[in-house]
């Protein structure tokens, strides 16, 4: 009786523990692995005529901290469009340094500068706004893009990953039309 209650347990006991790393290999791999998320291109009218096209992200520079980085371009009644780039970081953790440039660079060390928008009304020295007169087309858009941020503290870079690139293509296509 004995052998056979110890028999069962150590079955029991090698199935619940197949059972525990199974579960627990699963669970790694749904958190660990890449997710490819659909790109998310919103367009609101913001008022009659007046549209908006956006893409937001939340992105983190080479030191951990978080950026809501969005690239938008706004479209107005009489036809005028205006495509720019919004970079904001926590306040009283990062001020940008104006006027300058943000820096775009490919994998292969093609550059774009976006001129600064905030050098005369700034909303928050946590706050960069950059033009976008460029759509990009010589920047490789497979890959990864860094962004060199201008700030007071020191340049800071983001690296803009390839979903992300995506997204931003398909507003820049969305927002031709």
């Amino acid at each position: 009786m004995v052998s056979w209650c110890q028999s069962l347990f150590l079955r029991w006991g090698k199935v619940l523990t197949l059972t525990v790393l199974s579960f627990g290999f699963c669970c790694a791999c749904l958190t660990l692995w890449p997710v490819a998320t659909p790109a998310l291109v919103r367009e609101t009218t913001e008022q009659p005529g007046q549209t908006l096209i956006q893409s937001r992200q939340s992105l983190r520079d080479q030191k951990g901290n978080t950026w809501q980085v969005v690239l938008f371009k706004r479209t107005k009644a009489n036809g005028d469009r205006e495509t720019n780039l919004r970079l904001v970081g926590f306040p009283g953790v990062t001020s940008f340094r104006h006027p300058a440039p943000l820096v775009v660079r490919d994998n292969g060390g093609n550059a774009v500068n976006l001129t600064d928008l905030l050098v005369e009304k700034n909303p928050g020295a946590n706050v960069g706004q950059f033009l976008v007169a460029a759509d990009f087309s010589n920047l490789e858009i497979n890959g990864i893009w860094e962004l060199d941020l201008p700030l007071e503290e020191g340049d800071q870079q983001i690296k803009v990953p390839y979903f992300v690139l995506q997204e931003w293509q398909s507003l820049l296509a969305k927002a031709s039309d």
